[in-house]
């Protein structure tokens, strides 16, 4: 089996070839990088399944244009898919994001797809011309996964980590998250090119995660206790609970556990407390 895997450094890619690879002996794996494909003589002979995951992602958002967004997240997509289509790859798999939806708190199969980012209207074009070309011969899947988190990610739960680590007191917050540790998606990767299932996927925890249960965790590997407090807690939501940082960490979000069903539900292979410790041995104090 070959496949390719498009971004060179992204910590997504990065974790599904090394899942890959560890999971299959006679799996052939090439990296490439998307932006400069069209500059480089990329051979797609004997490619099986193409996993984009490369983006312009919404963390930065304030230092790029509109157009530099639908020029990566679509126009860039869609120009692969094409290449890939006509050299004969079967199957592509795309990596969009829950960025897609309204703002809602809890998404079903009837909430509608309304995004309010860049990052998340670049992905849904994407999307919808993906869908244009998907035939028999050319399995489209794609893939909105909520936040990731495991050893060495980016982003919110590595800051979070290192609060946790430096205070004695966290806000109490009765939320719930729809988030995916990497070796569950991974894992639902694996078995999504395996069966060239084609659609759109929404893989998440078998459990939704609590900001607080995700603390008392992450300091319990450290041997520490946090104290959580409800006043503080309540302060933060009614003060400031419409800030985008707040919201992110504290507000709720998920999908409906139907969404998120596929074929036996083996992929979610890890629950929080081992997620957790797997996650905080590559961290340093």
């Amino acid at each position: 089996m070959r496949i390719m895997i498009t971004g060179e450094n992204g910590y997504i890619g990065n974790k599904i070839e090394r899942y890959l690879h560890g999971s299959h002996q006679d799996i052939d794996i090439q990296r490439i990088s998307a932006r400069n494909f069209t500059e480089n003589s990329y051979s797609f002979e004997g490619v099986e399944s193409i996993i984009h995951t490369a983006a312009l992602v919404h963390q930065k958002e304030s230092n790029y244009t509109e157009q530099d967004y639908f020029d990566v997240n679509c126009s860039l997509t869609i120009e692969l898919a094409q290449k890939a289509k006509g050299a004969g790859v079967r199957h592509f798999v795309f990596f969009s994001t829950m960025a897609v939806y309204s703002n809602t708190t809890k998404i079903m199969e009837s909430t509608p797809v309304n995004p309010t980012s860049l990052y998340g209207k670049s992905k849904l074009a994407a999307e919808k011309q993906l869908m244009e070309l998907a035939d028999e011969q050319f399995i489209v899947s794609i893939i909105r996964p909520p936040m990731v988190y495991g050893p060495g990610c980016p982003g919110n739960y590595a800051l979070l980590s290192k609060l946790v680590k430096k205070t004695p007191v966290f806000p109490l917050v009765a939320n719930e998250r729809s988030m995916i540790f990497i070796d569950n998606l991974t894992e639902f990767v694996r078995q999504l090119i395996k069966n060239q299932d084609e659609g759109i996927f929404h893989p998440q925890d078998r459990e939704y995660i609590r900001t607080s249960d995700m603390v008392n965790e992450i300091a319990s590997v450290h041997g520490r206790r946090i104290i959580m407090s409800k006043l503080s807690g309540r302060l933060l939501v009614k003060l400031f609970g419409r800030m985008s940082i707040v919201s992110k960490v504290f507000g709720d979000l998920t999908y409906a556990k139907e969404l998120s069903k596929y074929r036996d539900n083996s992929y979610q292979l890890v629950g929080l407390k081992e997620a957790i410790k797997m996650s905080e041995v590559t961290i340093e104090d």
